[in-house]
């Protein structure tokens, strides 16, 4: 779909023909009676702001504003399914408050959902993220991946029915342990039924408590004094060397380490601080391998999504047209994506 052909077509010189038409509804996503519709329909609010405080205006692209139309439309597949028992039930989630300690109940969470370190620690740093995503998705979410500017925001969360708690992240962060972390920023959302769009600025209260909360959860007190082989008397000024080796183990960015140091007062005030100036410019993110058309479908939808299509097709609780309709994938591709995705839960750990 080319611009010129939009532009062509807004100012009269172009007519649809039926491909045309089929191709701007899928890119849109926008059903193809809503297009035909002489007034616009209405549109829901965009999800609450947490990005910016102080009174500045935040901005909100198109390529936000459409991975946002996106959720809500997995959203309400999500709640058909589930409504008509279509589905596996989904575990309910928990609910924290904003005046709970976010060190506490990250660290709590982590404990719920029995992830421990030794399983952490065995993780190769290109699986971790997916890990993360398929135990926060057997918590009861569903987690997408869509392509947005970083600038507009890391990532945001839906929810709106009970049935479709939802977590949407940037596929324009590269680094693995940058979407680990607004994986878990988001679940915090989602955990003190405060879902929004976010940029991680402890400026925000709600912002504030989902970073301690991801922090706590991906750096329990526990693994961090087993690296250190103690806990230290007095604050450190920790080798640089030292917190890449163990930030590497963990699979956690250095920065959210060196972060997590202080806030714990095992590293000096302006730790942090001093940390990202000698650290200076990052290395560049290595730039995704190519693959194929299915394999990125289920990355951006998920495993849990994906899964919950596939089982009602595979108990001919809808058919496979509707199935393919809803994944946008082939029919004959079902059987080995749904053991694909089986295996990894296993492997995991997640039912």
């Amino acid at each position: 779909m080319q611009v010129a052909d939009l532009a062509a077509l807004e100012r009269g010189e172009k007519t649809p023909n039926l491909t045309f038409f089929k191709k701007l509804s899928a890119r849109l996503r926008i059903p193809g009676g809503s297009l035909l519709r002489q007034e616009p329909p209405n549109v829901p609010p965009l999800p609450t702001d947490f990005r910016t405080v102080e009174g500045r205006e935040p901005t909100v692209g198109f390529e936000v504003r459409l991975a946002v139309s996106y959720a809500r439309t997995i959203s309400e597949n999500v709640r058909e399914l589930a409504e008509e028992e279509l589905t596996e039930p989904l575990p309910v989630l928990p609910r924290l408050r904003l005046g709970a300690n976010p060190d506490e109940a990250g660290e709590a969470e982590r404990a719920r959902l029995n992830v421990s370190a030794v399983q952490q620690l065995g993780w190769g740093s290109n699986q971790a993220f997916r890990n993360w995503r398929t135990v926060v998705e057997g918590a009861g979410t569903f987690v997408l991946l869509k392509n947005f500017p970083l600038a507009d925001c890391k990532g945001f969360t839906i929810y709106d029915h009970r049935s479709a708690p939802i977590i949407v992240i940037s596929k324009k962060e590269r680094l693995d342990v940058a979407r680990t972390f607004t994986l878990l920023h988001e679940y915090a959302h989602l955990l003190l039924r405060e879902p929004g769009l976010s940029d991680h600025d402890d400026r925000n209260p709600v912002e504030a408590f989902c970073n301690r909360f991801a922090a706590a959860f991906l750096m329990p007190r526990n693994i961090i004094r087993e690296m250190l082989g103690g806990w230290p008397l007095e604050p450190q000024d920790w080798d640089m060397g030292d917190v890449r080796n163990w930030a590497r183990q963990l699979k956690v960015s250095q920065q959210a380490m060196a972060l997590r140091f202080e806030r714990l007062g095992i590293a000096p005030a302006g730790y942090y601080n001093t940390f990202r100036e000698r650290q200076g410019q990052a290395a560049a993110p290595r730039e995704p391998n190519g693959g194929n058309y299915v394999a990125t479908q289920v990355n951006e939808l998920g495993d849990r999504f994906s899964y919950s299509v596939l089982q009602a097709e595979h108990g001919a609780r809808i058919a496979p047209v509707e199935a393919a309709d809803i994944l946008d994938i082939r029919p004959a591709h079902f059987g080995n994506i749904r053991q694909q995705i089986e295996n990894h839960r296993t492997r995991v750990g997640v039912g």
